[in-house]
């Protein structure tokens, strides 16, 4: 079995921070002349004290108690003392940022800091000022550790309900603009059978057709959003629809009933992914609001193209439009809006002057792919 990164990585640091502690002890020694000579003992110690901290993300308990265990154990022997006091320190951290209940790491935390501070003065003298230093250092390291615990925890939690809200809205996109227009489109085809069912049944028939292609497309564009949502699939997710499919897409309207002139002026410009597909809806949600507000009779006008860096999209309709700007828009323009915010982008929509009703977008070209 292969060793995961995170533990080849700890493996190796507890190596490291062993050979550390092991060579710093014959410097310490020099600073130390009245300790005990570091013997074979004393080297073991200081290595078993390194490398329980490779424990320390499998199981900090354990590493804290053999690094604090050997450290008491060191300094009780009289050897030089002060590399084995950050393996001590080191075994604290890992218990306090490792163990998530107060009630475990609290008891030992004291347990671990009264020993090594008892260890700290000889036994036949014992001095309180060490003493008392180490035990006040011990316990500002625990307290200190344990709070930037919990801030990191809580930063991580709150990021993970963040992106899980902003995934969810992703999804309420989606099954908006899919759903949202095929059923205005439904609507129209429908419309549009009942009124030649007895005149001209043949057409009737297309537009049933259309219908029922409509309908099969749009479950299969929800179904494939929510396994996203359930993580039910293993199959990769379908591409999101771009400035390739406006082609289908006018196609798909004009068979509905609704007239669309459709100009695209990309000038050779390469565009983006993330923004070629918000394109796409920009053009998705203005038609499907055409069709279902712009009235019997009306037509649209869409235009892509590209001025100074930046895709330009308008989409305007001569319908009945409305009678004054949008101060409340409903979900599709909403969430519109929130995808070209997303892209560093600009949208407005609202009636026109001469009438109709018109939505203007600009994406900027340099957004990331």
């Amino acid at each position: 079995m292969m060793m995961r990164a995170g533990s080849a990585v700890d493996v190796a640091t507890a190596v490291i921070f062993a050979t550390f502690m092991a060579l710093m002890s014959q410097v310490a020694r020099v600073t130390q002349p009245e300790a005990r000579p570091v013997t074979a003992l004393g080297l073991a110690l200081l290595v078993v004290c390194g490398l329980a901290l490779a424990l320390r993300r499998i199981n900090p308990l354990l590493a804290f108690t053999l690094t604090v265990g050997t450290a008491v154990a060191y300094l009780g022997l009289r050897f030089a003392g002060w590399p084995i006091y950050l393996g001590a320190f080191a075994g604290l951290l890992a218990l306090v940022s490792g163990v998530t209940e107060a009630r475990v790491w609290v008891p030992f935390a004291s347990i671990g800091g009264l020993g090594v501070a008892v260890a700290t003065g000889p036994p036949e003298g014992w001095q309180p000022a060490p003493m008392i230093t180490i035990a006040a250092v011990w316990a500002a390291v625990a307290v200190l550790t344990a709070r930037a615990t919990q801030v990191r925890r809580r930063l991580a939690e709150e990021e993970a309900v963040g992106k899980v809200a902003e995934e969810r809205l992703r999804i309420a996109r989606e099954l908006h603009d899919v759903l949202s227009h095929s059923l205005a489109t439904i609507s129209l085809q429908a419309g549009v059978g009942l009124h030649l069912l007895s005149d001209r049944p043949e057409q009737a028939r297309e537009a049933l057709h259309a219908i029922r292609q409509l309908s099969t497309d749009a479950l299969a564009q929800a179904r494939a959003a929510l396994t996203v949502v359930r993580g039910t699939s293993e199959d990769p997710p379908r591409a999101a629809p771009d400035l390739a499919g406006l082609d289908a897409l006018v196609t798909s309207v004009r068979e509905a009933g609704l007239g669309v002139d459709l100009a695209t002026d990309l000038d050779g410009h390469a565009v983006p992914d993330v923004i070629s597909a918000t394109a796409y809806r920009i053009v998705q949600e203005a038609l499907t609001n055409v069709m279902r507000h712009a009235g019997p009779g009306a037509s649209a006008r869409v235009h892509v193209g590209t001025v100074d860096g930046w895709l330009e999209i308008d989409v305007a309709d001569d319908g009945i439009g409305a009678a004054e700007p949008i101060r409340a828009p409903g979900h599709g323009l909403r969430g519109l809006a929130e995808r070209v915010a997303a892209v560093g982008g600009e949208v407005r929509a609202g009636p026109a002057p001469s009438g109709g009703f018109t939505v203007h977008a600009r994406l900027p070209l340099g957004a990331k792919r």
